[in-house]
């Protein structure tokens, strides 16, 4: 019901006249007219006087009592938690902004309006209004920022200000609501959309390798296969066409092992030697990138990566795991006795 029709109700049930409500409120009998007609609301100092003589409360009069508002937060809950379904952009908006004019301290729907904000900027052909709505979004993601005790919440605002940020070309304070993101892979996906230049391909190339490094690893998990120890080689190759393989010589001596017990398994021994000899070159690489302090890959993807070696304290080389492996594999017995495979164990 609107504000009128309540009026107008509360009004008849009392047995009044419209000119008799205007003598008790001391108003002019036109101004109730045009509260019962939906044309005007009355001042505000009005509500808790008018609240007082209907005996009822001034979320009543407003047609937001208990049930009412409870039954419109649980619309709006729905809303929000199915807002990233809706194909209706638009629709989702309006939504988002009269649920959070009607909730202002509810911290969901403010990030909810900011995140509308964000996707409905990109249908307007105005340049002005594209900002607006972005300049805006900006606004609210810093009130959840700066009010919000839910981390993830937290987290979400931090990620959406720094895209919006970016398509308003404000990187360097991208950058730093990217900075305030305490989990290292998010921050570094962030980073990406706010650095420039070289810094950005630099910065790149560095989380592209280490993902590369859990790649590799997430692989080895789905089973020893020659479709898994073809990927990984394969992988490596395109990526480091120049062989400077750094410490992925040591993912590579493991792989052709193996592979080369796989061989085995299929009694292709003439391959699983190839393979072997393989192990032992990265595996003699190894030993050489164990001398050097840091490290650098010269390859074109990832020609910026470079760092500091971790030490160990370990006496053991690659060639001394490589042999270990060849003499406690009991698969490689059928070739054991020949001088190839003899040689392969010479220190």
């Amino acid at each position: 019901m609107t504000f009128g029709s309540i009026i107008k109700k509360l009004r008849r049930d009392a047995g009044f006249t419209q000119e008799r409500l205007a003598e008790l409120l001391s108003i002019s009998p036109q101004a109730v007219s045009r509260w019962e007609t939906d044309m005007a609301m009355p001042d505000i100092s009005l509500l808790v006087p008018l609240a007082n003589l209907f005996g009822v409360t001034t979320d009543y009069l407003l047609g937001m009592d208990t049930y009412q508002k409870d039954l419109r937060k649980t619309e709006f809950d729905e809303a929000f938690h199915e807002y990233w379904n809706h194909d209706d952009k638009e629709k989702n908006y309006q939504i988002a902004v009269r649920a959070a004019a009607e909730y202002p301290g509810n911290m969901e729907y403010m990030e909810w309006l900011a995140s509308a904000e964000y996707y409905v900027a990109f249908m307007r052909e105005d340049d002005a209004e594209y900002r607006r709505l972005l300049e805006s979004s900006v606004s609210h993601y810093k009130i959840v920022i700066a009010d919000s005790s839910d981390w993830k919440l937290h987290n979400k605002a931090l990620y959406g200000i720094v895209l919006t940020l970016h398509m308003l070309g404000r990187n360097d304070e991208a950058k730093e609501y990217a900075m305030q993101y305490e989990d290292e892979s998010k921050r570094d996906e962030l980073l990406c959309w706010c650095l420039e230049g070289e810094e950005k391909i630099k910065h790149s190339q560095r989380v592209a390798e280490r993902l590369l490094g859990q790649f590799l690893f997430q692989l080895s998990f789905i089973g020893k296969s020659l479709e898994v120890c073809n990927a990984v080689e394969q992988v490596l190759q395109i990526l480091f066409p120049d062989g400077n393989y750094q410490y992925y010589h040591n993912t590579l001596q493991y792989n052709a092992i193996d592979k080369a017990i796989i061989l085995c398994g299929q009694a292709q021994y003439d391959e699983a030697m190839a393979e072997l000899w393989k192990a032992r070159v990265h595996a003699q690489k190894m030993v050489e990138y164990s001398k050097e302090t840091n490290y650098s890959f010269t390859a074109p993807l990832f020609r910026y990566v470079e760092g500091d070696k971790k030490e160990t304290d370990s006496d053991v080389t690659d060639i001394d795991d490589f042999v270990r492996c060849l003499n406690n594999n009991h698969c490689f017995d059928p070739m054991r006795d020949s001088d190839e495979f003899k040689a392969l164990l010479e220190a």
